[in-house]
């Protein structure tokens, strides 16, 4: 069973994101936070070993209290090691192209996605994570 955490402030997102991963995994367990810092302190707890750790995180950039940069931002103060089992994705309606680089200059970021995900880039993405 894959575990996911979504980390969205846009309902509408979350919901067609939520259903695009039970589509592909029917037992997948979705972590889903409208809030990036209630979704922050999710994930701390994971690598502080006291919650399992998602598989996979999907992160919007633009969120009103924190956004996906300061929420990166506040990961890297944890050794890069923590994140060997975690694939992390921006997941951005932005097309800015430093958007993209400033998400990817981050060691811990697996990858830049366009919104919406999509069924197709989803079994592309799970396919890459080892079993």
């Amino acid at each position: 069973m894959k575990r996911f955490l979504l980390v969205d402030d846009d309902a509408i997102f979350n919901f067609l994101h939520t259903e695009v991963i039970k589509t592909v995994d029917s037992s997948a367990q979705i972590d889903l936070f409208n809030s990036s810092t209630e979704g922050l302190e999710f994930l701390k707890e994971a690598l502080e070993g006291h919650r399992e750790m998602p598989h996979f995180l999907f992160l919007d950039i633009r969120m009103p209290e924190m956004d996906g940069f300061e929420f990166l931002d506040e990961l890297m103060h944890y050794p890069v090691e923590k994140f060997k089992d975690i694939r992390i994705y921006v997941l951005s309606s932005s097309l800015a192209e430093r958007d993209k680089e400033k998400s990817l200059s981050y060691p811990i970021v697996t990858g830049f996605i366009e919104k919406t995900l999509t069924i197709e880039k989803l079994k592309g993405i799970i396919e890459t994570y080892p079993s």
